[in-house]
């Protein structure tokens, strides 16, 4: 049975004090939930007397003597592990936490639960963190996460009240096709109704997202996003006078060593190929298939002095200039 998020924090409380020696009326328990939950209401005895329900439907054994309920034994919805399988349940409870705020998450509360019950957890502990993942739980587009998620699975056209860096404000007709993360910013991909073309627009700059039921909902189609492929980050740049996309080019940069090991252990893109024949024992050249961006531009510029641009020459030109306005702003 799925639960939600509310079901999910009230189980944890009730657990913990039905685990007591000393048992609780059902108003005791509800006042409990209340106060650790921060709750502006008790839970009604309904709701109390579904949730002790829930607990007998996984075999736990609820005593009630004069309006009083505990468990009657230890209770734990799986009973306990073993050793080994304790260690690696605490790990993978502590993987599943850094992903909390995801949507595909979001509904799998119950799975949550029965990670914590399964190797009897006190939620209230912290669990050791073995393996971290970069995240930005901070990050200003995450809330609008669930409604694209939901949005893209349902295939419901969207109203997106978009303001960008400019502080201009735009409305955009979009049915949306695909979620993606770059460096903890996260776009949505889809088809722009007025514009009758694929849009990307960032998560940060949404202002409000309404349904557009004006507007039937475009299936996506096979060479819409094919673009993703041919670029890093991002942006699939547009050029408004020549009405045409970045052309898919040949980028081939030098590496001096031992910075370029960094890139042969993780490649800039699925595209990289190390030219063995113009790689000695100072350097490594490697070339990509890649269509240009910003997001290119600044992940060759993350390696400074260590990595040199060969060709193309709009690209080598471009950050010549770059580093020479540079050289200005450190007065050299």
């Amino acid at each position: 049975m799925k639960i939600n998020q509310k079901q999910f924090e009230r189980y944890k409380v009730l657990h913990k004090h039905l685990s007591k020696s000393q048992g609780k009326t059902h108003k005791e328990l509800a006042k409990c939930c209340m106060d650790e939950l921060a709750l502006p209401t008790c839970p009604s005895r309904r709701t109390i007397m579904l949730d002790l329900a829930f607990f007998r439907s996984h075999e736990a054994e609820i005593s009630c003597i004069n309006g009083y309920y505990k468990f009657a034994k230890p209770f734990s919805l799986y009973g306990l592990l073993d050793p080994d399988e304790l260690k690696l349940a605490n790990e993978i409870k502590a993987l599943f936490s850094q992903y909390a705020q995801l949507p595909q998450i979001s509904g799998l509360e119950d799975i949550h639960l029965q990670i914590e019950e399964r190797i009897n957890i006190d939620s209230t502990s912290k669990p050791e963190v073995i393996v971290s993942f970069e995240q930005n739980n901070i990050y200003t587009g995450q809330k609008h996460l669930i409604a694209l998620y939901n949005a893209i699975k349902a295939k419901k056209t969207l109203k997106i009240h978009f303001q960008d860096f400019s502080k201009s404000q735009k409305a955009y007709s979009i049915s949306p096709y695909m979620l993606k993360e770059y460096h903890n910013r996260w776009h949505v991909y889809g088809y722009e109704h007025k514009k009758g073309k694929i849009y990307n627009l960032a998560l940060d700059r949404i202002l409000a997202i309404d349904e557009a039921s004006i507007f039937k909902y475009r299936e996506q189609k096979a060479g819409d996003l094919a673009f993703l492929n041919d670029i890093i980050g991002f942006t699939y740049l547009y050029d408004a006078e020549t009405e045409t996309y970045a052309a898919l080019e040949s980028v081939k940069i030098k590496v001096d060593l031992p910075r370029a090991n960094y890139i042969r252990t993780k490649p800039l893109h699925h595209s990289q190929q190390e030219l063995s024949k113009e790689t000695n024992e100072t350097h490594v050249v490697f070339t990509y298939q890649l269509r240009f961006n910003n997001e290119l531009f600044a992940k060759l510029l993350e390696f400074g002095k260590d990595l040199e641009i060969v060709e193309p020459r709009h690209l080598r030109d471009k950050m010549i200039v770059h580093i020479q306005e540079m050289a200005k702003k450190y007065g050299i």
